[in-house]
């Protein structure tokens, strides 16, 4: 640790403070204590902190919401939640509001709390720690802050020995994540066991879940160990949880509660130490309003909540995820790597894709195979995306996106930017003057001959880029902001076009 280093504690309870104050001043640390929301914010107008440890319940304040004042006045803050376990999922929520870690009281393991202090002052930037996750994982977490936040929670979280549930619409990616979770947790060492509950009926769901004892019932013809037998000491994921019945869900919770459960047609208990992953693509809270799931059980499963969102509300990760399934397929089936058109693109990024990632790689996967040449056409992709080309060849802009794109654009640009945006105005004024459409106006020429003047023009910069670095293709990309594999498509379809146009 720097011996510069500042801390402010926020707690109303005085031992807390002391304790903080004691275990950090011997090292030689700047320690500054507050016991109030109110006091936490004069003394963070006057001072600079390296570290926060903030307790989630103040006498006039949230710690939420010191948290969210911290970040806003100084982002190098870094804040750990101090919460006690009936808390543990507003300190998740803090996670993925930017906090650092949450800590729970009792506060009984000092050096691990003296490593997450010194942890907290040498912070490796997220984004390393998620891209060396997603090699390791082929877990694709993509630019989407939604999403970083989440597996920054998720990362925390992973090493609390609780309970979490997941909660997607169908295709997020519900076991991928549960999968990266157990890959990061202390129980990395021991197996990954995933169960559907929603692929067996209520009395085959019981024997799968809890085991039988040999002749309790017909076709029992030996004691069969169920997945939670199998699952001792690792990790298991429960998908699918909704699904199960009313007597099935009293069985969840009791091994939930106590760690025991009793086989089928069984006298004697089984003690387990499973660590619980559930997911569902259902509305658990609207399910229990209704009558439908328990709610006792839903709060053992609740401690720990995670939300993936859906797929196109992250529509800045579709290339990713587009050139990561174009590489896997292409892999395993022993074919040519090739690119999407920018118009199929134009359409990939239409689409709503209501079945979300999975839907996504399964297009990947047929317009792979259906292609014929080196590129994947608009006539490639399935009908149901397809469809969007009959009153849309472009992407689609909402009115508001329009006018930030028209404010932005080219302004950007240093000296030159308003006189290319003023020329670009001149330009769309005149054209819509000299359109008749009562005379006819060929819209599919237009578009055609618009799609030739982008084509080269993105060409020219790319040629420009390349010859600035001079013919570095991945130094070129990243001048472009673009990835080196997008600039060697671009590159082969300005020589292809070249190519064609000599013949």
């Amino acid at each position: 640790m720097s011996s510069e280093a500042a801390f402010l504690i926020v707690d109303d309870e005085q031992e807390v403070c002391n304790f903080f104050s004691y275990l950090l001043r011997q090292k030689g640390y700047r320690v500054i204590t507050a016991a109030s929301g109110a006091e936490a914010l004069g003394k963070l107008a006057k001072n600079r902190f390296n570290t926060a440890l903030v307790d989630l319940k103040l006498p006039d304040a949230n710690g939420l919401e010191i948290l969210k004042e911290i970040k806003s006045k100084q982002p190098a803050c870094e804040v750990i939640i101090i919460t006690g376990f009936s808390t543990v999922k507003s300190a998740v929520e803090a996670i993925q509001l930017g906090a650092f870690d949450y800590v729970e009281k009792p506060f009984v393991d000092i050096n691990e709390m003296e490593a997450l202090l010194e942890r907290s002052l040498s912070v490796k930037p997220v984004s390393d720690e998620l891209s060396k996750a997603q090699l390791e994982q082929g877990f694709i977490i993509g630019h989407s802050q939604k999403m970083t936040n989440l597996i920054a929670a998720a990362q925390k979280i992973a090493k609390k020995n609780i309970t979490i549930l997941i909660q997607g619409e169908t295709g997020t990616g519900k076991e991928v994540l549960a999968r990266y979770i157990h890959s990061v947790s202390h129980r990395n060492d021991r197996p990954f066991l995933a169960f559907n509950c929603g692929a067996f009926t209520e009395t085959l769901l019981e024997s799968e879940l809890f085991g039988h004892e040999k002749g309790s019932f017909t076709g029992a013809t030996h004691q069969k160990k169920g997945i939670f037998e199998l699952a001792h000491k690792a990790t298991l994921f429960l998908d699918e949880i909704d699904s199960a019945s009313p007597a099935n869900q009293i069985k969840l919770l009791r091994v939930l509660e106590t760690g025991e459960l009793l086989r089928v047609g069984g006298e004697a208990m089984c003690k387990v130490d499973v660590r619980i992953i559930a997911a569902t693509n259902a509305d658990l809270a609207k399910k229990v309003a209704e009558k439908k799931f328990r709610e006792d059980l839903f709060y053992r499963l609740d401690v720990a909540s995670l939300n993936i969102p859906p797929l196109r509300e992250r529509q800045e990760d579709i290339d990713l995820f587009v050139e990561f399934f174009l590489e896997k397929e292409s892999k395993a089936k022993q074919l040519p790597l090739k690119q999407f058109t920018p118009e199929a693109m134009a359409l990939i990024k239409n689409h709503e894709w209501p079945g979300n990632i999975r839907e996504l790689a399964n297009t990947v996967a047929q317009a792979l195979l259906i292609s014929k040449g080196d590129l994947i056409e608009v006539e490639d992709l399935p009908e149901r995306i397809r469809r969007g080309l009959a009153t849309e060849t472009t992407v689609r802009v909402k009115p508001q996106e329009r006018e930030a794109f028209e404010k932005s654009s080219f302004k950007s640009l240093p000296e030159t930017g308003e006189n290319l945006c003023a020329l670009l105005d001149q330009f769309e004024s005149s054209l819509f003057k000299t359109i008749s459409f009562r005379n006819g106006f060929d819209f599919e020429l237009f578009n055609l001959e618009i799609g030739y003047w982008r084509d080269n023009l993105l060409a020219t910069l790319i040629e420009k880029a390349v010859e600035d670095t001079y013919g570095n293709q991945s130094k070129a990309a990243e001048l472009l902001g673009i990835t080196p594999r997008a600039l060697r498509y671009h590159l082969q379809k300005t020589r292809k076009k070249g190519s064609d146009n000599q013949a």
